[in-house]
């Protein structure tokens, strides 16, 4: 898991272009949410991307710092080759390396 950086932006975010999706921070689903985003931005299916999110973060910490954080939380993280950046506002934000 990387550091959180002060700008909320992971150190290998690339000039390449970012795709975001809204989710509903609620409804917590934000670990599946993230997924799908991610595996959409990579055109392939959630249940086949690699690697796997466990791998890259926490999932249950990522759920608990998106629900308790409010609108201002940001996490942001690597998965894999894609940098996600995760705000409490309901955003989702991938940017391919």
């Amino acid at each position: 898991m990387t550091q959180a950086q002060p700008d909320c932006t992971p150190e290998s975010a690339a000039s390449t272009a970012t795709v975001k999706h809204t989710f509903d921070p609620e409804r917590g689903t934000v670990v599946v949410d993230v997924v799908e985003a991610v595996a959409s931005y990579a055109d392939v299916e959630a249940t086949e991307f690699e690697p796997r999110l466990q791998e890259s973060i926490d999932p249950d910490a990522l759920t608990r710092c998106i629900q308790s954080g409010g609108a201002d939380v940001c996490v942001a993280f690597e998965l894999g080759r894609y940098d996600v950046t995760v705000r409490g506002s309901g955003e989702i934000e991938v940017t391919g390396a």
